[in-house]
């Protein structure tokens, strides 16, 4: 990819393989101060948190984009993480799922299938296509 940092990017989006919306509110409610679900269905919700003073707000789309992954995106940067890997990182670490987020910064050009996988095996590259051909 060609920047090798997510520091410049508004927001953060991890993918996690479970449909659990319990454990992860229940997870996301341990790390983000003020954690208050403000709208659930069955295909997730969303929620509002605060971090250093700040608020935000994200959302939980379960299987997303019927990938088999619940997206978790926060919309600001004012996060208990740098970035998506950390974000990954923390998720893999409380939850015992595989994650998956962008490895690095996209730019025009980059592969979009690229993905870093999180799981029992370690971290790795992998190459994950969403849409059909």
């Amino acid at each position: 990819m060609a920047n090798n940092t997510l520091d410049y990017l508004d927001d953060i989006e991890i993918y996690v393989e479970t449909n659990d919306l319990d454990a992860l509110t229940g997870w996301l409610a341990t790390q983000l101060e003020g954690f208050q679900t403000r709208a659930q269905s069955k295909k997730g919700c969303k929620f509002l948190f605060i971090h250093d003073g700040k608020k935000g707000e994200g959302m939980i789309v379960l299987n997303a984009g019927r990938t088999g992954f619940t997206s978790i995106w926060l919309n600001t940067r004012a996060t208990p993480w740098k970035d998506d890997v950390e974000f990954a990182r923390a998720a893999f670490a409380a939850l015992g799922v595989t994650v998956r987020c962008n490895e690095s910064a996209w730019s025009k050009g980059d592969d979009p299938d690229r993905w870093l996988q999180i799981d029992s095996k370690g971290e790795h590259v992998i190459q994950w296509v969403t849409e059909e051909p």
